[in-house]
């Protein structure tokens, strides 16, 4: 029987109008996507067909992949398919900047990245992005994809791909995707969300008009005449596929159901057996266990296959087969009485198990359907059992869920049912569906009742539902199913139940702020026999945040335990929050950065992106401690570049607050207010970043020279920030009160008391320009040891630090030299070399204006302070003390601890005496004379 395709494309100008301009954009490197939307047998694969010729004339890659009715069980099958085959062509990229992406595409290739350790994070937006960087290194000079019936794949694949759509501009890559427009399916969901953006044509083929039509059956049929094309009209009602369904049957049949039962009547007996097995297996089927399912010789079944071929119901592609359409193979099931089904289903799942005991991937989900048809509901809902666990592992929560949930229901009654439901609420938990986990947990607990024999997996729902509650910040919740399970656990406690239970309330507690109960449960989890490596993490972890708020080195003891216990138990995940909180103490100890990039390495390494995101902040801020700017923005610009590709949008905002607190401190006023700008864009709403923002300004106002002007917008931001108590930036409040303090503002002792309030003096670097604050106020109150001592102190924490120990000191320079309790001389011959190496030449000029009213100072080597000389001045201008304190605007009490000052440097008895000796000499000879002396 001839074929009867059509040669040409009948009624599509449109369509391969729009296609044609699509490719030639992908080509010019301004990636699209096409979505295909429209009834079975519309021409949406005919159509991509011409997409993948034209791919090849123009010598560009071509991959594709399908979805399969049975795809909702396992995630990720059409990306797998079109993965491994472009990459049977296409070595592997060789390019360090993948790495951190691998542990996110082993999920989707395992057998490419053999020996990657899958990762933590879960998000299909990551994946996608996997995808993207994947993709972008090989996809020269062309490439296209095409991914058939999408409307068949599961939740998880369909995000990954509506990522993979929405981010192909500057990449020369074409996806194109086909799709049905009904029923419902995430898929068609997510092409109605695509069709309004850039890059993405949205195509949906119309049925052919009677002239298209006629035009098309005279493709086919050079002898047809107006009586069978108006016979094909009325039966096909302008379905292209239809048009040559009809065309290849004998005799006219009167729709497509009869076609395909027409040609199968063409077949001998055995023939048609093969065929009706064939579509028990799926469209696209294993042909190799034809001969075990039908029982006839492997040359009967190669005949009969290439019988189907020739009559148009199945198609031939390399060395696979599959039905001509999917409408194809559900018109010959339909034809299948369910008592035939039934024992080719049975038949079919014996051949793959004895073929391969544990098929996986698209085997497993033919296997899940011929164990459904064969009337084996456990054991289909065992292997979606096995299939839900997988994509758990995977991190595809969606597709996940819906697998645990047929598997449960399909274990109705049985032992396995509670496995598959506990998964399931693990699954829902993790994906932040946590009020559908605490239903599905509820149903599980009140179904299993109060019997003893079930005590063990109610404790075990409890503490799950515990973990997500605990996880999405939800204590009353938590508290609830920690006591739940605690109270079950008296009875007949299970293993390490009791240690799990203190972990999770050792949690509630630090959620309450009782640092002393979190931190006495966690010591009990350490002491608790068979507690898990992860249990124990979790306990030092807590252990580490409950002190380090006091005790800096007792948290990082306890962080040390927990990296320590993380890397002989193997448990990455756990090492990398070791190495985070570390890397933290280090930072606020010595602006250490070196556990904080070891930190991120791992994250890299895991394919933890977004938290190699959070850790490029963290390392942008301490290099903003060792004042190492350029570092600090290439974190930064590294975090916003991560959180714009995957929508952060709290890591993109931090992420420019800290490039506006970069520009602060370079003293560049427009680019401190054009990322200023940005900030409170991005984080619309955001009190924190506002204040910052509003402190930066004032702060590069105070580096560019205008330290009057910076006092109002960082007053501003200080009164924003005071309602905050735990905000962030605890820097800008350390040095807020040492420029208060310097001005001999009258607000700098309570900004030093809120800010010991607030433990911003538990970073070394902020305890230190505190201490300097706290030494001017007490120079100023005479009390020179005083503020001696609290310099001696402060000079002790500026490891690492060295850019902000010399704005203390410029800062606190002129009291210190006014009041006479710090001998800055050297430092200030120094300093402007250093003022100019930071791009800061106007603190650099203060320094020498600093120095030169030092130099006019002709009393310093007897000690007398430059404040001092001026009270000299004016005492041996014969002025009184109130008149003294007028002219200095000092108070006159300050005034005479001076003159007492003046008059023990110098021994002089008196003020006359004073007077005199000033008038009879340019400068006071000698050294001052020891106590007692007399003149």
């Amino acid at each position: 029987m001839p074929q009867q395709l059509c040669p040409v494309i009948v009624g599509r100008e449109g369509e391969l109008a729009a296609l044609r301009h699509a490719m030639t954009s992908s080509i010019g490197g301004e990636g699209q996507c096409v979505l295909l939307v429209g009834e079975a047998g519309i021409g949406k694969s005919r159509l991509a067909r011409e997409v993948t010729g034209w791919a090849t004339e123009h010598r560009a890659r071509v991959a594709t992949g399908r979805a399969v009715p049975a795809s909702a069980a396992t995630a990720y099958g059409p990306v797998t398919e079109f993965l491994l085959q472009l990459f049977r062509r296409v070595p592997l990229p060789d390019d360090p900047g993948l790495a951190p992406w691998l542990p996110l595409l082993r999920p989707l290739v395992p057998n490419l990245f053999e020996g990657v350790v899958s990762t933590a994070e879960v998000s299909p937006g990551l994946r996608g992005e996997a995808v993207v960087q994947l993709l972008g290194r090989v996809s020269a000079p062309a490439l296209v994809v095409v991914l058939e019936d999408m409307h068949w794949a599961d939740r998880d694949t369909v995000a990954l791909v509506e990522y993979l759509a929405d981010n192909l501009s500057g990449f020369p890559i074409l996806l194109v995707l086909t799709l049905r427009d009904s029923p419902a399916s995430a898929a068609l969901e997510a092409a109605r969300r695509l069709r309004s953006r850039p890059g993405i044509t949205y195509l949906s083929p119309e049925r052919l008009a009677d002239d298209q039509l006629a035009t098309m059956v005279r493709a086919c049929r050079t002898d047809a005449d107006d009586h069978l094309i108006e016979r094909i009209r009325c039966t096909a009602e302008g379905v292209p596929l239809l048009v040559e369904e009809l065309l290849a049957s004998p005799g006219l049949p009167a729709d497509f159901m009869a076609t395909v039962a027409a040609r199968l009547a063409a077949l001998a007996g055995d023939r048609r057996e093969v065929i009706e097995a064939a579509a028990v297996l799926g469209r696209h089927f294993d042909w190799q266990l034809l001969p075990a399912m039908t029982g006839h010789s492997e040359e009967l079944v190669s005949e009969a296959l290439a019988e189907g071929v020739e009559s148009m119901l199945l198609a031939s592609q390399g060395s696979a087969l599959r039905f001509r359409h999917a409408l194809t193979r559900e018109a010959v099931l339909d034809r299948l009485i369910p008592p035939r089904q039934r024992q080719l289903a049975q038949a079919g799942l014996d051949a793959m198990t004895h073929a391969k005991p544990t098929p996986g991937g698209e085997g497993r989900e033919v296997a899940i359907d011929l164990a459904l048809r064969a009337g084996y509901p456990r054991r289909a809902g065992m292997m979606l059992l096995d299939s839900g666990r997988q994509s758990l592992a995977w991190g595809a929560l969606a597709t996940a869920a819906d697998a645990l949930r047929r598997s449960a229901d399909l274990m109705t009654g049985t032992a396995e049912q509670v496995e598959a439901e506990l998964e399931l609420v693990s699954a829902l938990a993790l994906a932040g569906r946590v009020e559908e986990a605490a239903a599905a947990g509820g149903r599980m607990i009140t179904r299993l009742g109060s019997d003893p024999k079930t005590a063990a997996m109610r404790v075990e729902a409890h503490l799950r539902l515990a973990h997500a509650a605990v996880a999405a910040s939800r204590w009353p919740m938590a508290r609830h199913h920690v006591e739940e399970a605690r109270r079950l656990a008296s009875f007949d406690p299970p293993p390490a139940a009791g240690a799990r239970i203190d972990v999770l309330e050792a949690d509630l507690a630090m959620a309450s702020d009782d640092y002393d109960t979190a931190q006495e449960l966690a010591e009990q989890v350490l002491r608790a026999e068979g507690a898990t490596a992860e249990v124990r993490c979790h306990a030092f972890e807590i252990i580490g945040r409950s002190r380090r708020s006091t005790d800096l080195y007792a948290g990082q003891a306890a962080f040390e335990n927990a990296l320590v216990t993380a890397e002989s138990a193997d448990l990455p995940l756990w090492r990398m929050r070791a190495l985070h909180e570390l890397g933290t103490i280090d930072m606020f100890d010595h602006a250490g950065v070196d556990r904080l990039l070891q930190a991120r390495r791992s994250a890299e390494e895991m394919g933890a992106v977004s938290t190699a995101a959070i850790l490029d902040l963290q390392l942008s801020a301490a290099f903003t401690c060792r004042w190492d700017l350029d570092a600090c923005d290439a974190h930064a610009g590294a975090a916003i570049a991560i959180a714009e590709r995957l929508g952060l949008a709290q890591v993109r905002a931090k992420g420019l607050a800290l490039m506006t607190g970069s520009a602060g401190m370079r003293g560049d006023l427009a680019e401190t207010e054009r990322y200023a700008a940005l900030t409170v864009a991005a984080g619309s709403r955001d009190q924190m970043l506002e204040g910052f923002c509003w402190g930066m300004r004032g702060m590069a106002l105070l580096l560019s020279g205008e330290p009057d002007a910076s006092i109002e917008p960082w007053s501003r931001g200080m009164a924003i920030l005071g309602r905050l108590p735990h905000a962030e930036p605890a820097a800008l409040r350390a040095l807020w009160p040492l420029v208060l303090a310097a001005r001999g503002d009258r607000r700098a002792q309570s900004a030093i008391d809120e800010a010991r309030r607030l433990g911003v003096a538990t970073f070394h670097l902020n305890r230190a320009m505190i201490r300097y604050a706290e030494a001017i106020l007490a120079g100023r109150r005479g009390d020179s040891l005083r503020a001696r001592d609290l310099v001696a102190d402060a000079d002790t924490g500026w490891a690492n630090c060295d850019g902000w120990a010399d704005l203390a000191r410029l800062l606190a320079a002129p009291a210190s030299l006014s009041d006479g309790w710090a001998d800055l001389q050297h430092w200030l011959n120094d300093a402007p070399t250093g003022f100019a190496e930071r791009g800061l030449p106007a603190l650099g000029r203060q320094c020498q204006q600093l120095l030169r009213s030092t130099t006019s100072n002709p009393w310093s080597g007897v000690g007398i302070s430059v404040r001092e000389a001026d009270v000299l001045r004016l005492v041996g201008e014969g002025l009184p003390n109130k008149e003294i304190a007028v002219r200095l605007h000092l108070s006159p009490r300050t005034v005479e601890k001076h003159v007492e000052s003046i008059l023990r440097k110098t021994g002089a008895r008196s003020r006359t005496e004073l007077a005199t000796r000033l008038t009879a000499t340019t400068g006071l000879a000698g050294k001052p004379r020891s106590p007692g002396a007399t003149t």
